[in-house]
């Protein structure tokens, strides 16, 4: 107070989402709606049912060639209603048609097209592009806010999804076992990568048409992974790469490299990113080792999914409801006290008593944050949002180191920090509260740094070891927010 701290549900639902789950299920009563806050359940997809990367190319013979030449088979091919051909590696789809202009887009295709569209207009999505009704195959054009084209196609005959599993659905262990990769040049597809000005405001944009988080990380700059059930996109707030790449996962990657350079493929070159190749569209594919420590860091995070928050010398790991939910339902007590990172069984009964006694209200609910010190690994506290009331999208904060040999050492001002950036942005907070007590001067000077406002006086409000105690009222609103201190 601060001290203590929670945890809380993922980015909440865009209204897209809420409108298409109503529209879908209202006359379909026998229908479970799905629970997409479970950990181990991905969205259901909103916008279609087959979803692809689409590519122009004015050479379809010399693209299919190159693909063929990494790893891609032909799946599908046609000259109507323009000449075209579909290729996968068993995992992820390709659409290359014929066109001059490079160009890459992410592809749906649904039966329920007048109803998608419908539903995009609720949610005021603007097309920039809509099929007239004369038109035989219906396309729906959306612009992200970083320049990727969404397209929904009214076609789904003919079309297959791929049944093979990419680095979203294979088993942990399996990421490092070659044979288990469906391609078999490159590897395990992780995710279409995009770069973005806004994290958040693109998190956003996503997020309404269905997609959910299943990562996030602050270092070595903003960037965070989502995924509508079909095609994962990766979004990076960064200046390392300015177009969207398709990349590729192994842990044998430099063997692979140098496989393909042996049978005469050209293209490849290293940049800030990695290993990219070039295809002969000019869009780019980028090719990293699973000994990458960023791609480390993803891999823990997805055994449950978590968003986890990085500053230069902290890692902030979350624990919320539906975390909590999983691990005591799911997981023996060994590997609970890991995943906590606790090594009290006092600590572990208190959480277990914390889980079965309720951890969420129908008004409120909470986001934690343990914090680790990345040189030495361990656990040194905690931080995060309680009392957090989404409808009026405001929170209390609390914090607390409670490795005393790590305090004094600006620790608390790295992790308020990024907690306070996560909160504004992607948790979508106008107002983060924070309650004082009047001797508490580190904690009154650390809420100061960061231009929290005080407002005034709750008596007797806190009972710490059956001492009543006045707590001070501060808040930050997000107008005043700086994100620099």
């Amino acid at each position: 107070m601060p001290g203590t701290a929670h945890s809380a549900s993922f980015i909440r639902l865009g209204a897209f989402y809420q409108f298409w789950l109503a529209h879908r299920y209202c006359s379909l009563p026998n229908i479970a709606i799905p629970n997409h806050n479970n950990m181990t359940t991905l969205p259901t997809p909103l916008l279609g049912t087959i979803a692809c990367v689409t590519i122009n190319t004015n050479n379809l013979d010399n693209s299919v060639r190159f693909y063929t030449s990494i790893g891609y088979s032909i799946v599908a091919r046609a000259d109507w209603p323009f000449p075209w051909v579909q290729v996968s590696d068993g995992v992820l789809l390709i659409m290359l048609r014929k066109g001059e202009k490079p160009f890459m887009a992410l592809s749906w295709f649904t039966s329920q097209f007048s109803i998608v569209v419908q539903l995009l207009q609720h949610a005021g999505i603007a097309p920039t592009y809509l099929s007239p009704g004369t038109e035989v195959v219906k396309r729906c054009v959306i612009q992200s806010p970083d320049g990727i084209e969404v397209r929904i196609v009214g076609i789904t005959d003919g079309f297959h999804k791929p049944a093979g599993k990419g680095m979203l659905h294979l088993p942990q262990e399996d990421y490092y076992n070659p044979a288990m990769y469906h391609n078999k040049k490159l590897g395990l597809w992780g995710e279409v990568a995009m770069p973005v000005a806004n994290l958040a405001h693109s998190i956003t944009f996503w997020a309404q048409l269905g997609f959910r988080i299943m990562s996030q990380f602050t270092a070595p700059y903003p960037w965070a992974v989502l995924t509508d059930g079909l095609m994962t996109v990766g979004l990076h707030e960064t200046n390392e790469f300015d177009t969207a790449a398709i990349t590729y996962f192994a842990t044998d990657m430099n063997e692979r490299i140098d496989a393909l350079k042996s049978e005469g493929l050209h293209g490849f070159s290293e940049n800030k990113a990695g290993i990219a190749l070039t295809t002969p569209e000019q869009q780019t594919f980028f090719l990293f080792s699973l000994q990458h420590p960023a791609l480390n860091l993803l891999i823990a995070a997805n055994t449950i999914s978590r968003i986890i928050l990085e500053t230069p010398r902290l890692l902030l790991k979350e624990v919320n409801p539906e975390i909590l939910s999983q691990l005591f339902s799911q997981y023996p007590d060994a590997e609970i006290k890991d995943f906590l990172s606790i090594t009290d069984n006092t600590e572990l009964e208190t959480e277990r008593y914390n889980y079965h006694t309720g951890l969420k209200t129908f008004r409120t609910t909470f986001s934690n944050f343990i914090i680790h010190e990345k040189e030495s690994g361990k656990r040194i506290g905690k931080i995060g949002y309680h009392t957090w009331y989404p409808a009026h999208s405001r929170a209390e904060i609390g914090y607390d180191i409670n490795d005393h040999n790590c305090r004094n050492k600006g620790y608390m001002t790295e992790a308020l920090g990024a907690v306070l950036q996560h909160g504004f942005g992607t948790m979508g907070l106008n107002r983060i509260e924070a309650l004082v007590g009047p001797t508490n001067a580190p904690s009154l000077k650390l809420v100061a740094k960061f231009g929290f406002v005080q407002e005034g006086l709750l008596r007797q409000h806190y009972c710490k070891n059956g001492i009543t105690e006045d707590s001070i009222m501060f808040a930050l609103l997000a107008c005043n927010y700086q994100t620099t201190i």
